[in-house]
């Protein structure tokens, strides 16, 4: 009876010690993040998804597949692979991705933003508008109705008439304020229109602005842009560099910076520094070039302009 109690004893001991051999292999791989496919016998890694939404308590579908986990969530022991995750709550459009899953990584989607389905859009007054404008402040909204100009808050509230100027163009290309604030231009291919913003102690006939046509040009305009100062524009049209002085009645100051090869691509106007900088082809190459409008050389050119107009008037 003894002997054949230690012979069970030493199976069960064997057994046990081939058993903690067989499973600790398993254990540890799965401690360490692999997985065994038992179908296909083999050995791979698993990865990780990490998922952030705003809002949270969203919905997360794995290949159709609802999981249990609301966002932010982190599901890990993923086998690599593409899966189709969708992101899902009430009131807002689903987000929906690919994404791939690769062995011993974090695969991050987390700047979800769910939008909320729309149920009325939000009317701002009741004008018949062909265009408006934001000022920089982000405090107006200047309405260009067939009535006149309008200004009002963002909201639409506290509306005020400004103007009872209508003969707004159908198409604007561009829309900008002046640095001063005081005034705003706006352009199609052809024209270019000065919007002044009058104070209280210069009120005429009840309006706050009037509209300048400051130039119609037979050129195709490509952009303009407001100088520092707020007096002067830079505009270009086709292949040519130009800067227009604001000023009522008489000729209009206009000086041609720069003829360019081929018309000026990729235009850019730094205001801080009143630079333009543009490209232009040179000797068969492409190159970056910069126009300085700085204050000291603005006045200079403008001088020399009205000097040489007022001794061409005078010979008349």
């Amino acid at each position: 009876m003894q002997k054949s109690d230690a012979i069970i004893r030493y199976i069960m001991f064997f057994f046990s010690l081939a058993l903690y051999f067989i499973l600790l292999p398993i254990v540890l791989s799965y401690s360490l993040g692999y997985h065994i496919d038992y179908h296909n016998f083999k050995i791979y890694k698993m990865g990780i998804l990490s998922l952030k939404s705003a809002p949270s308590g969203a919905s997360v579908h794995i290949n159709g597949k609802l999981r249990q986990e609301l966002t932010p969530v982190r599901i890990e022991e993923l086998k690599p692979d593409t899966y189709s995750v969708e992101v899902k709550r009430e009131g807002f459009y689903p987000w929906q991705k690919e994404l791939a899953i690769r062995p011993n990584m974090v695969t991050r989607a987390e700047n979800i933003i769910l939008f909320p389905v729309l149920q009325e859009m939000g009317k701002i007054g009741d004008y018949e508008t062909i265009n408006f404008l934001i000022s920089d402040n982000r405090n107006y909204i200047y309405h260009m109705t067939k009535s006149g100009l309008y200004r009002s808050n963002m909201d639409g509230t506290n509306p005020k008439k400004l103007s009872l100027y209508s003969d707004w163009p159908e198409k604007i290309l561009g829309k900008k304020f002046s640095r001063d604030g005081g005034k705003f231009l706006y352009f199609n291919e052809n024209n270019i229109w000065v919007v002044y913003l009058v104070s209280r102690d210069s009120v005429k006939d009840g309006e706050l602005a009037y509209v300048e046509e400051l130039l119609k040009i037979p050129g195709s305009i490509r952009d303009v842009f407001w100088h520092s100062g707020s007096n002067h524009i830079v505009f270009v049209v086709n292949k040519d560099i130009s800067v227009v002085e604001l000023g009522s009645g008489g000729k209009k100051n206009i000086v041609t910076l720069h003829k360019c090869k081929k018309s000026a691509e990729g235009l850019y106007y730094d205001e801080n520094n009143d630079s333009l900088y543009f490209n232009d082809s040179y000797e068969g190459k492409e190159r970056l070039y910069r126009i300085d409008l700085r204050e000291k050389f603005f006045d200079k050119l403008m001088q020399r302009v009205k000097k040489e107009f007022d001794i061409i008037y005078e010979k008349r």
